[in-house]
């Protein structure tokens, strides 16, 4: 064995030495446990998908009632929506009509969402109960005419939007 070798097997030694001394004795070790905890938080949401009528006809009948109902023979269907959301505590529905739509009109009843709603001429928010995470409606109307409303077409009157309670 050279001078090199024997410097390095003493201090091979030296250091095994060492970690025994430091090195804790098996009998000693304590164990210990930590908790993680972890959460998500997953954000409310509700997309809807409404298939309405393109127009509105409002026929002479329809203004000497002073209604039309939707749908009926001029007005063959209302509003078809699908309402997919993950909040348990509902949703709104927003009815909004255009500014120019609100003179034709006193009052809007929305019909199939559960009970009948009844909404100024401007539209308005309707309040959801959560029915599951996928749901569709047919829903059904009655627009209550203003006074000075005249027979004709008019585009459809409402746009439909969604937002989580």
């Amino acid at each position: 064995m050279n001078d090199s070798e024997r410097m390095f097997s003493k201090g091979a030694v030296a250091i095994a030495m060492l970690l025994m001394v430091t090195a804790p004795v098996v009998g000693d070790a304590k164990q210990t446990t930590k908790s993680l905890a972890v959460a998500t938080v997953v954000q409310p949401y509700v997309k809807i998908a409404a298939t309405q009528p393109a127009q509105l006809v409002i026929t002479n009948k329809d203004v000497n009632l002073g209604y039309v109902d939707i749908p009926d023979a001029a007005n063959p269907s209302g509003t078809q929506l699908s309402v997919q959301t993950n909040d348990r505590a509902g949703y709104t529905l927003l009815f909004q009509v255009s500014a120019a739509n609100q003179q034709i009109f006193s009052s809007i009843q929305v019909m199939g969402l559960g009970a009948t709603v009844v909404l100024p001429a401007s539209g308005g928010k309707i309040n959801m109960t959560y029915g599951g995470w996928s749901t569709s409606f047919k829903v059904t109307y009655r627009l209550m005419l203003a006074k000075k409303v005249k027979d004709g077409t008019y585009a459809w009157p409402f746009a439909m939007s969604a937002q989580p309670n």
